[in-house]
């Protein structure tokens, strides 16, 4: 398939207007590609990503962050994004970027990470002005109230790591709010929506003071919170390639958290 065009397909799927302002989304590393044959879809790439596509007979990677996100004025390979970049252009694999455009999809980052939780999506937390249905973050419900431990518990069990957390005004969780990733910039909409309890990462100490008295604010990371996405995203490409053009979509296997954790 030409690459151009899938680019094109994606962006009609996940138009760049939704995204926010200043992302960096479509074609990266072009690698000397005109025709894709096989993707692989990851969170991110790291060098143990890059090596996989090598590994796989993989043509093209679409990554969800962004490799290439402030300007580059050089690629050097003791810098890590001047090292990957000379590695997908030396492997003739390209590089393509679907970020917060797939956290605006109806069906993206946050509906995702709600459904994994075993929540019902009613509407969006902060809607696009220009596409209905799209825009940042979710409002879920759960099919019962919940005890701010029980839904603590649930979160950390779905996501697979510690939770950080801090009580608002109600013990019982009905309403949720939603915004995978680097949500806390919301803390305001999700108070002003009404909602029990919000759920995002990367939250500063004094954010949670912020959300005290207000709204549950529960963190249980930044991957953690993003790690269903690359299974999510393939499937949305699956359903938008022609079936004619017979690109083989597969999902990372490589786990690509920086972070690991330490408990006395």
């Amino acid at each position: 398939m030409n690459i151009h065009q899938f680019v094109q397909l994606l962006h009609t799927a996940l138009p760049p207007e939704t995204a926010m302002k200043g992302d960096r989304l479509g074609l990266q590393v072009q690698s000397g590609r005109t025709e894709i044959t096989s993707v692989l879809v990851t969170l991110e790439v790291t060098d143990d990503v890059l090596s996989e596509a090598q590994n796989n007979g993989i043509d093209c990677i679409v990554t969800f962050h962004p490799l290439i996100f402030s300007p580059m004025i050089s690629l050097q390979e003791n810098d890590r994004v001047g090292r990957l970049c000379s590695g997908l252009i030396r492997s003739n694999i390209a590089l393509v970027a679907a970020h917060t455009n797939f956290d605006a999809f109806p069906k993206g980052t946050s509906a995702i990470l709600a459904e994994e939780l075993g929540l019902k999506i009613e509407r969006v937390l902060v809607p696009d002005k220009s596409i209905a249905g799209s825009g940042m973050g979710v409002i879920a419900r759960s099919p019962a109230p919940v005890s701010i431990p029980e839904l603590v518990a649930n979160v950390s069990k779905i996501c697979g790591s510690p939770v950080r957390y801090s009580t608002g005004k109600t013990h019982d969780i009905t309403t949720i709010a939603i915004v995978g990733g680097s949500g806390s910039s919301f803390i305001e909409d999700a108070i002003s929506s009404g909602a029990d309890a919000f759920i995002t990462a990367d939250v500063k100490y004094h954010t949670f003071h912020r959300a005290v008295g207000e709204i549950t604010l529960i963190d249980p990371g930044h991957y953690e919170m993003e790690r269903f996405v690359p299974r999510g995203l393939a499937s949305l490409i699956e359903q938008i390639l022609p079936r004619e053009e017979n690109v083989r979509i597969s999902v990372s296997g490589t786990v690509t958290n920086p972070v690991q954790y330490f408990c006395s």
